[in-house]
């Protein structure tokens, strides 16, 4: 017993030093080395694909200043038929490193990164991986070499900024934002407006934004920030402009001015006039931005899809991105020009060009005896989403199983191919699949509160719907009655659930324990609970011909913040779709469509089968708790009766 007793405390004291370790990497100070990053933080994948036998992968790394990339880590997953090879890092023409891959499962790789060259606070590089195997192999997306779950390192000590032109690094991992503890309207809609514009700034990379409290009567923030962390306040009680600040060898943004410029100031620091601010403080004049307009003919590369070309001894693939977004409003009618040209088979038969959306096959293209096609591919209004992979595929009967003896082909697809689309209201998707682009290009907020934790959720919410889009969203924060009145789309917070105007009708709804989902239509289902429960929620809703989003709750606003942190994990956020997404206190967020089979005749389901199959849960755990408790207590009394015998 003795024995067990020391290598209990032995295994504590060793747990104890290796979370103090992890603790000392992540709470590295401004100043200091950062700890290892995953590659969301980079905007990029965690995973990191090779697709064949000879494949590369390009990658751009933002490297802040005083900083150099050391080290790419992972785990790799490599096909059964793979028995080794190796991935070299290169630079130009310059190999930087070469790294064997264990072919075992789930076997750790590390790629050297030192000696990169950094140009313009960028590393831009390429894998490059060199697979043998043996026997029979198809190299496709389902058999390819992945490195998974990447982090980068770096050495050297990050560069504490000086002035306002390097105030944000090329990766950031947090930015506070503090605003006073009763914040104005303009402290808070100036808040709302920079957060949304540094997510903006940032694209698809992954870091959080928080909203704090400033300390009564202080201009400073509480805490030191760590690494690659940035704190910027916002008052009208500082003097105008925007001046970096330092305190504790650590630096933090001040934002002030008057409350008609406080806007204004906010917005420098993301717009081009901040590379030009080299001295620790700078005033801004006007700025102007023009209104994003939507055209009806746009090309693949005005939506970001460059020339693509893909070579493989399998079927070669590729995946252009139709992003709603992109289009600068909610779409239909989409047609696709695809311009490019396919290796013709060995044999001399005409390959067939494939283009599937989704699991869906939408068109077949015949190519003419060059292999080269030009046609337009239709996509169905019923298959579309809020982002449109359109997978353009080279099928070829001439592909051999044997490894190295299969015939290799090319697919291209020009950028040139135009994008024809139409308006659509209502939306296509409906309900929360047409967040953000139902709410371009500008979008009206308001707010029942706006004390700190009603501008938190709102910072929440937009740089959410920012991350989603391909293009900045335009935010006008306004009164609760304007939002009401006006015909913009809008985004609404109504945490406790109070004061949301009479006009919007929300598709989920509680009274007195009766829960109701409404259609569009204006049908309904109810069920009434009893005990009720209690939910937040984010609703999307149609008032006249705009959209509307909606964050409550049922009196209860942490509710509605349980739910707030779960759809700021952008992957929770792009798969959520239904007309509302609910989340009971201490359950998992549901999705609730209310025209999904609420009223066919024909299906079992129903719009409150959730609700129900969430409170019968609730009610067998209940009656096992009971049952378990009685039996507990009969097996005492049966023991006491022995006893007394």
């Amino acid at each position: 017993m003795g024995v067990c007793r020391r290598i209990v405390v032995i295994a504590a004291a060793l747990c104890a030093v290796l979370s103090l370790s992890g603790v000392g990497d992540a709470l590295a100070a401004q100043g200091d080395t950062p700890p290892p990053l995953g590659l969301r933080s980079i905007g990029a994948a965690p995973d990191i694909t090779f697709a064949g036998q000879q494949a590369q992968v390009s990658m751009s790394i933002p490297v802040p200043q005083n900083l150099a990339p050391d080290k790419l880590r992972g785990i790799t997953d490599v096909p059964p038929f793979v028995t080794g090879g190796t991935v070299d890092v290169l630079q130009g023409d310059r190999v930087i490193s070469r790294t064997p891959i264990n072919p075992a499962p789930n076997s750790p790789i590390e790629l050297p990164l030192a000696g990169t060259r950094v140009t313009r606070n960028a590393a831009d590089i390429t894998l490059r991986a060199y697979l043998t195997v043996s026997g029979i192999c198809q190299f496709d997306p389902d058999n390819a070499f992945h490195i998974r779950d990447a982090t980068l390192s770096f050495s050297g000590r990050e560069a504490i900024p000086r002035n306002v032109a390097e105030f944000l690094p090329p990766i950031l991992r947090k930015l506070t934002i503090f605003v006073p503890q009763k914040p104005t309207s303009a402290e808070a809609s100036a808040a709302v407006g920079l957060a949304t514009s540094v997510a903006g700034n940032y694209g698809t990379a992954d870091f959080d934004i928080d909203v704090a409290p400033l300390a009564a009567g202080s201009l400073a923030p509480s805490g030191r920030p760590d690494s690659l962390e940035r704190q910027i306040v916002i008052s009208e009680a500082a003097p105008a402009g925007l001046a970096v600040q330092n305190r504790d060898d650590a630096a933090y943004l001040v934002i002030g001015g008057a409350a008609n410029e406080l806007t204004t100031q906010a917005r420098v620091l993301t717009s081009n006039l901040s590379s030009i601010a080299q001295s620790s403080s700078a005033v801004a004049g006007p700025l102007h931005t023009a209104p994003q307009l939507a055209p009806e003919v746009q090309t693949l590369a005005d939506v970001g899809v460059t020339d693509q070309l893909v070579t493989s001894s399998a079927w070669p693939s590729i995946t252009l991105g139709i992003d709603q977004t992109r289009l600068g409003r909610p779409s239909k009618d989409i047609r696709v020009q695809l311009i490019g040209s396919a290796t013709p088979a060995a044999n001399g038969s005409s390959p067939v060009v494939s283009v599937r959306l989704g699991q869906r096959v939408i068109a077949t293209i015949k190519t003419d005896g060059s292999g080269a096609f030009d046609q337009w591919v239709d996509l169905p209004n019923d298959a579309l989403s809020r982002y449109n992979g359109l997978v353009v595929t080279l099928e070829r009967g001439d592909v051999r199983e044997g490894c190295g003896n299969g015939t290799r082909g090319s697919l291209s697809v020009s950028a040139a191919g135009e994008i024809r689309s139409s308006p659509a209201s209502p939306p296509l998707p409906a309900g929360l699949g047409s967040m953000p682009q139902a709410l371009m290009p500008r979008t009206q907020l308001a707010w029942t509160t706006g004390d700190v934790p009603d501008v938190a959720r709102a910072v929440s919410i937009m740089t959410t719907m920012q991350r989603l889009s391909a293009i900045p969203l335009g935010v006008d924060v306004v009164s609760m009655a304007d939002a009401a009145s006006s015909t913009q789309p809008a985004v609404l917070i109504a945490a406790d659930g109070q004061g949301l105007p009479d006009g919007v009708a929300l598709p989920v709804t509680q009274k007195s324990g009766t829960v109701t989902v409404r259609t569009s239509s204006g049908t309904s289902s109810r069920v009434t609970l009893n005990p009720g429960v209690s939910f937040g929620s984010l609703q999307v809703t149609r008032s006249g011909d705009r959209s509307v989003m909606v964050a409550t709750s049922t009196n209860d606003a942490a509710d509605l913040d349980g739910l707030l942190r779960w759809f700021s994990d952008t992957d929770n956020a792009s798969n959520a779709n239904g007309d509302a997404v609910l989340q009971i206190s201490g359950r998992e967020p549901i999705t609730v469509d209310a025209t999904a089979n609420g009223h066919d005749a024909a299906s079992n389901t129903h719009p409150l089968g959730w609700l129900v199959v969430v409170c019968v849960l609730l009610g067998a755990v209940i009656l096992f708790l009971i049952v378990a408790a009685a039996l507990r207590l009969l097996r005492r009394r049966r023991l006491g009766d022995d006893d007394a015998g």
